[in-house]
This record gives structure tokens, C-alpha cells and sequence, in this order.
């Protein structure tokens, strides 16, 4: 049965459904936090304004050269007491694996509660930003074990909302960095992040609880709603919007019933944050547009 045929069988129930598992994401009494844009002039680290959005240097490593490389990550002063080392190689089938395990990890929330997870990048030398992926968390570890098709490029960790960002937040809170003899280092990537993308300067989320058994994947999509909703995506985006609530509420109906959430409804979890990550970058470029 297709996607669209049992989101529209089950239709009738998604609207209770979905009011449900938003009561189970009730928000608790918000605490204190860094507004967006004093996390924005805490990053520093060899940042510089470039109106809107921010660009950050990092020095980019050549990994072609050799079989293994050890990399390792310097905290910026964001997250001072964070540390990063693994390896990058390169794979019989020409691909390049990422192997890097992080430790003094904070909560992304520290910068805001649309903060949830924190996800790696690469960075070609005068060329684009890739996402390399989410780093996988426990407590104050995270790890991330992938592979990327980049050669020579900079590395950088960012706190984000979820995991399908298109483009790295101005919240940096590690960059790779190569030894002082090491010949590998070609170039410096600077790096463009988004300033203010997901908040109006000044605004503040009310925190998700994530302690209400849901996994992450649900948690995310939740929090792309709600900001796509703050980016005004029900108005300037109403179709994606629109398709992205379709799905969320498909989403929530399956995720009440299951006793233990399924794979597929981890993948729709996925597309619905990407869904309305769609539908906020379409917001924003109308009401620009509109300008």
C-alpha cells in the first residue's frame, strides 16, 4: 500500500493522534539560555561578519596522499572542554571513511532549544559545504562512522535542529585540524554558516522533552515543524507546508500505534523534518523575494 493511500485511509485518526503525541512533547519551564545571536558573537575562533550569513577559515587536508590519516578536532571557545581524533582513509572503492569519536560533548540546547543534535561537515577549498552526517550521541560521547565522497577538504562540527539542515549553523563547536609537519594540508576552506536561521534574533523556543520515549528522528520532526512555522511557512510556503503537516500527521497516527518504532516509520520521521526544512528555506527566499 503507498504512502499517500494509508496517510489518507488513516486520516481521520491523525488529527487526534497527532494532538496526542504533541501532549506527550509538552514543553517543561524553560531555564535561562544564550539567545541565538549572543551564542552568534561568542563564536569567534577566526570568525568574521560577512553580513549575513558568517564565514569561518579552516584549514583543509589533502587525504588522497597515504592510506590513513589521523585527524583530530580543536574545540572552539563555544564548547571549550570538547575533543575530537579518528582517522580518514581511503577505501578500496575509492571512497573515503570517517571515523571520529567525540568526548566532552554539552547539550546542543546550551545554544538554544531549537538545538538538538550536532552534525559533521566537509568543506571544499573555493567550492561548496557538504554534510558529512550526524554524529551518533550518548551522554557527553558522540560518534560518527561514514563515508564521504571528498578528498581534499576542512572538517567542522556544528550544533543544528535536526539532521537534514542543508546548510552548516554559525554554532561551530569543533574544526579539524592537521599537525604543523603535516604535508597533507593544501588550503583554507572558508566556510559560509547561517546567522539567525532558525530563530528571530532574540527568540526563544520553549525545550521539547525528549525524555518521552520517542527517538530522536521523532523529536527532530517536531522541531522542524514548529520551525517552519516560526519562518511563517504557513503562509509563504503553503503548499510545502501543507505536505509536510500531511505526513506529520501520518507520522504521529503510526508512531501511537506501534509499540516499538519501526524502521519505516524512522524514515518517515526523516522526511517529514525534510519536508518542512523544504518548506522553511521556501518561506524565507519568498519573503525575500517580496522585499
Amino acid at each position: 500500500m503507498s504512502l499517500h493511500l494509508q496517510a489518507t485511509r488513516m486520516f481521520g485518526f491523525c488529527w487526534a493522534a497527532g494532538a496526542f503525541l504533541a501532549f506527550a512533547v509538552q514543553p517543561q519551564p524553560q531555564t535561562a539560555v544564550p539567545t541565538f545571536a549572543s551564542s552568534q558573537n561568542a563564536l569567534g575562533d577566526n570568525q568574521k561578519q560577512v553580513g549575513r550569513p558568517v564565514a569561518v577559515e579552516i584549514p583543509a587536508v589533502n587525504y588522497s596522499i597515504g592510506g590513513k590519516n589521523k585527524v583530530e578536532f580543536s574545540p572552539t571557545s563555544l564548547m571549550p572542554g570538547a575533543h575530537g581524533q579518528g582517522q580518514v582513509k581511503i577505501l578500496k572503492d575509492g571512497g573515503v571513511s570517517v571515523d571520529v569519536e567525540f568526548s566532552g560533548l554539552e547539550s546542543a540546547t546550551k545554544f538554544g532549544n531549537q538545538f538538538l543534535t550536532y552534525v559533521l561537515w566537509g568543506s571544499v577549498p573555493k567550492g561548496r559545504t557538504l554534510k558529512i552526517g550526524e554524529l551518533t550521541l550518548k551522554g557527553d560521547r558522540g560518534r560518527i562512522d561514514t563515508t564521504t565522497v571528498l578528498r581534499t577538504f576542512a572538517m567542522m562540527v556544528t550544533a543544528e535542529p535536526y539532521a537534514v539542515v542543508s546548510h552548516p549553523s554559525n554554532i561551530v563547536i569543533l574544526k579539524a585540524a592537521s599537525s604543523a609537519n603535516d604535508t597533507t594540508q593544501a588550503a583554507v576552506a572558508q566556510v559560509e554558516l547561517l546567522s539567525d536561521a532558525y530563530a528571530p534574533p532574540g527568540y526563544n523556543y520553549e525545550p521539547l522533552d525528549t525524555s518521552s520515549g520517542y527517538p530522536p528522528e521523532l523529536i527532530q520532526a517536531m522541531n522542524a515543524r514548529r520551525i517552519a512555522q516560526v519562518a511563517g511557512a504557513e503562509k509563504y510556503a503553503v503548499q510545502k507546508f501543507g505536505a509536510a503537516e500531511d505526513l506529520y500527521q501520518y507520522m504521529t497516527a503510526v508512531a501511537i500505534q506501534e509499540k516499538k518504532t519501526s524502521k519505516q516509520t524512522l524514515g518517515v520521521a526523516k522526511s517529514v523534518a525534510q519536508s518542512y526544512e523544504e518548506a522553511r528555506e521556501m518561506s524565507i527566499r519568498n519573503q525575500q523575494n517580496r522585499k
